[in-house]
């Protein structure tokens, strides 16, 4: 076998091998406790740091999974204006308004989920989003809530195209004479 050709299939292995590890992924996993709950009913509140802004673009394509250990807590995923609109309406004045302003059903509400155990699926999109938690009952049962997450890293349209763009180099390679 020429050099050219060892080359050229090493470099088709190569782009076969990232597709298949493009698709496959990587998982990052963790836990967040004893997060305070808060006592308003069908109000969300904000953690102070938004959620890690979404790198390389087309590259990645990014999907967040929360759950919860409580039935009585709701998480919302809403965008910067959102948040400094809900914090702007002091808890008491919210009612006066729309009753579903800056709670569980609020229609800016990027996602979110009443359902602790099935929890809250979100595909990652760029800009900066914050986390939201909130209760349906003005006295909630426990103080804490424990949430679980998971971020999952796949290869985005971009780099699918870069790998096959690689595949296409390894074969044009193996022709050269």
């Amino acid at each position: 076998m020429k050099r050219q050709e060892a080359i050229g299939y090493g470099a088709i292995v190569v782009s076969i091998l990232l597709v298949i590890l493009g698709y496959n992924g990587m998982t990052f996993e963790g836990e967040i406790q004893d997060i305070p709950t808060p006592n308003t009913p069908n109000r969300s509140y904000f953690a102070d740091e938004p959620l890690p802004e979404k790198g390389f673009g087309p590259f990645l394509a990014v999907t967040l999974d929360l759950v919860w250990d409580r039935d009585d807590v709701y998480a919302v995923i809403v965008d910067q204006d959102e948040k400094n609109t809900c914090e702007s309406t002091p808890p008491g004045l919210q009612d006066f308004g729309d009753a579903a302003k800056c709670g569980p059903y609020d229609s800016d509400v990027i996602a979110g989920s009443t359902d602790g155990s099935s929890g809250l699926t979100w595909q990652v999109e760029p800009g900066t989003y914050h986390v939201g938690i909130g209760t349906f009952e003005p006295v909630p049962d426990g103080f804490e809530v424990n949430m679980q997450y998971a971020v999952h890293l796949q290869a985005g349209f971009a780099l699918y195209f870069v790998f096959i763009l690689v595949g296409i180099f390894g074969l044009a390679y193996t022709r050269v004479e």
